[in-house]
């Protein structure tokens, strides 16, 4: 079994990120023989932020000016059988070389690749925050393709108190467990409304930048998506997919008449 970490803090593996990482891992591997790669986002390089030139997206990955340094990353992910993220919560969400490296990989959202890959998600805090850090985390690593089987949000300065780490190591036993079923049962699983929205409106943004770049497009039809309900071959249920195609209507409509209106809370 392969698992890919992806830690997400400026403390790399001795951190309270990383000791908690590795703390699940050792539980795992007292259920199965696996082999870890470990890549720290503030090691990738990858700039002080996304340039937001969507070269990915118009023209491949490869053309992202950052593309070198963003592929061991890559690499890592599409070896894995399971990937940990892992994140340090800074201002209540979560640490921002983390969401540097999630805007690195933008385009998955275009061209997801990432079906069946379970994947574990870890937030550590010195308050709040782990809801919004985590729960942001799940749908964009969902839009990439990958389904989160368990998360875990711990308290670093919690550690120190006996009855809190007695509480962090039977979740890190439960989790462990999890994440070992996880890849032994593999599959996918049944699309949420929420998936399918996010399909139809991927959809909408290929179809709609087709003339900016072929490169999206291709990937679609390649797969034959343009005409399913849903990337893979799980079942689709009939009203959220109903629900789903409304919101979709809804928004081509919005789009299509210039009626859409502009958030405002």
């Amino acid at each position: 079994m392969r698992v890919g970490v992806v830690l997400g803090t400026g403390h790399g593996e001795k951190g309270t990120t990383g000791m908690v990482v590795d703390a699940l891992i050792v539980r795992m591997r007292e259920r199965v023989e696996i082999e870890v790669d470990v890549i720290c986002t503030d090691d990738l390089a990858l700039g002080p932020s996304c340039p937001a030139c969507l070269a990915c997206m118009t023209a491949g990955e490869q053309a992202c000016p950052n593309a070198d340094n963003a592929s061991p990353a890559r690499e890592l992910m599409d070896a894995a059988d399971l990937v940990i993220f892992a994140t340090a919560v800074h201002s209540f969400t979560l640490s921002a070389t983390m969401k540097r490296f999630v805007d690195h990989f933008a385009y998955l959202i275009h061209r997801p690749r990432y079906f069946g890959t379970p994947a574990i998600l870890v937030s550590t805090a010195a308050g709040a925050g782990h809801d919004a850090a985590l729960g942001y985390l799940t749908t964009a690593i969902r839009r990439w393709g990958f389904h989160t089987v368990g998360q875990l949000g711990v308290n670093g300065p919690g550690l120190a108190k006996a009855p809190y780490r007695a509480k962090v190591d039977r979740a890190l036993d439960e989790l462990a467990a999890t994440a070992v079923r996880a890849v032994h049962d593999g599959g996918e699983p049944a699309p949420t409304t929420s998936d399918l929205i996010g399909f139809r409106v991927a959809r909408l943004l290929v179809e709609s930048g087709r003339s900016d770049g072929p490169v999206d497009a291709a990937y679609w039809d390649e797969r034959g998506w343009f005409e399913a309900d849903w990337f893979t071959g799980a079942k689709v249920g009939r009203v959220r997919n109903a629900v789903a195609a409304l919101v979709e209507r809804r928004i081509r409509t919005g789009i299509e008449n210039g009626s859409a209106k502009p958030y405002t809370g």
